[in-house]
């Protein structure tokens, strides 16, 4: 492991073939940044860059793409690339993969992006999960970590694929679809974006530029059926739930994953949520592999 020092890194680093059982994955990494740019620069294989908090901007040949939170960049093997980006902090998950080396469902990934042209995919916030799991895998050294590894590599590949397939009209078209107001939607994102901590109710209605926090707490609740609070609660726990069924993961663990302040107090919104505590969910889990 790499830690990544550069002035423009609060924190961060960079794992060059992680896993050595396992050379279709080249690289991976996680930084916190302030205000950069990165020279030109390129891979051998893809690179897959997922931005959860910022906004950052990418310079392909002939080509400029803007990259929101919650959207990730697709860099194609060998293609000279740039980003930037004039924030004071922004937060990204990247992964660098040689498709080839995975077999059929690699090769056909790889001839769909190439055939497609595709650099970015908007609104995917359903990848962090997998992207954060993989890099917690490979940074943890657990006993079955190639395993665990080589599956997030396959789900994020799924979903990627699921994705470039729908076409960025469809994807587009369905979020239109959802039966929530505008400022109700961006909260909803703005908390599947961050389910590692509470958030301020004002900081969702600030996302959700609502008059003030009573009317968005009121305009919420019709429209979904709960507070704010409430819903980014069961957000954590859902997520949390997910977390648990993976080999290795403990009560503790996924307690502070999702920003709660203590294992009891984890365990007693979870017993809430799911009528099952988290050590039951963690054992029924298990007898069902």
């Amino acid at each position: 492991m790499r830690v990544l020092r550069e002035p423009q890194i609060i924190s961060g680093f960079l794992y060059e073939h992680p896993v050595d059982a396992l050379p279709c994955l080249t690289h991976c990494g996680e930084a916190l940044l302030q205000k950069y740019r990165l020279p030109p620069h390129r891979h051998e294989g893809f690179e897959f860059l997922y931005l959860s908090r910022g906004n950052t901007s990418w310079q392909f040949p002939g080509r400029r793409e803007a990259q929101e939170m919650g959207d990730l960049i697709i860099c194609h093997p060998r293609e000279i690339h740039e980003t930037w980006c004039d924030e004071p902090e922004s937060y990204h998950l990247w992964i660098g993969l040689r498709l080839d080396a995975l077999g059929r469902d690699g090769r056909r990934l790889a001839s769909l992006l190439t055939r497609s042209g595709c650099r970015l995919l908007t609104g995917c916030h359903e990848m962090k999960l997998p992207l954060q799991g993989l890099i917690r895998q490979v940074v943890g050294n657990w006993p079955r970590r190639q395993q665990v590894v080589l599956a997030y590599i396959r789900a994020f590949l799924s979903l990627i694929e699921q994705r470039v397939e729908m076409g960025e009209a469809e994807a587009n078209s369905s979020e239109m679809a959802l039966p929530y107001s505008h400022s109700v939607q961006k909260a909803l994102s703005f908390m599947e974006q961050n389910l590692d901590r509470r958030l301020p109710l004002g900081d969702i209605a600030a996302v959700a530029t609502a008059r003030n926090v009573p009317h968005f707490c009121s305009q919420f609740h019709h429209e979904v059926g709960q507070t704010p609070s409430a819903f980014h609660v069961q957000l954590r726990l859902n997520a949390a739930s997910v977390m648990l069924r993976q080999p290795g993961s403990t009560v503790t663990l996924a307690a502070y994953e999702y920003g709660f302040s203590s294992s009891q107090h984890f365990s007693a919104q979870f017993r809430k949520l799911f009528n099952l505590t988290p050590r039951d969910w963690i054992a029924r889990a298990a007898r069902q592999t």
